[in-house]
């Protein structure tokens, strides 16, 4: 599906002038599920132009490599191959390092948010939360990149 929106987009007005449109926000938690199966994504309010590769490594990030939930390393790379595999035309090093740039941009965009004095007490919990995910999971990736880039 975030293939198909990629190729669609491009090069339409849409995309102004960049790429594509890019969902900006493509995890399993803004998807809908038929029998087991995606169908279409929900919430797209981080929708905007920019790089497919980009929305591509959030994507990897978010459905293939978790410190949580206690799936071995094994099966997250082989994950993070069949999604390589079937999104077809990127190499394992740009998928990688496109993951660890999206695991970055969070740690920086909610550590910036941890000092804006307008956000409310749960909003501030959310990104105390949402740093500790991004800098785990990025950690994990720089522990086992020889294993992801197979």
């Amino acid at each position: 599906m975030l293939r198909e929106l990629h190729d669609t987009t491009a090069g339409h007005p849409l995309a102004g002038g960049h790429e594509c449109v890019v969902h900006g926000d493509a995890g399993p938690f803004n998807t809908i599920f038929q029998e087991g199966l995606p169908v279409a994504f929900i919430d797209w309010a981080g929708c905007h132009p920019g790089a497919a590769l980009d929305d591509l490594g959030y994507m990897a990030w978010t459905w293939c490599i978790q410190t949580l939930g206690n799936v071995p390393i094994e099966d997250q790379a082989a994950h993070l191959r069949e999604l390589r595999d079937a999104y077809g035309n990127v190499s394992p090093k740009s998928l990688l390092d496109a993951m660890v740039e999206q695991q970055t941009r969070i740690v920086e965009l909610e550590t910036a948010n941890l000092t804006n004095p307008t956000l409310s007490p749960t909003r501030l919990a959310h990104a105390r939360r949402a740093i500790a995910w991004a800098e785990s999971d990025r950690a994990l990736v720089h522990e086992h990149r020889v294993m992801l880039l197979k």
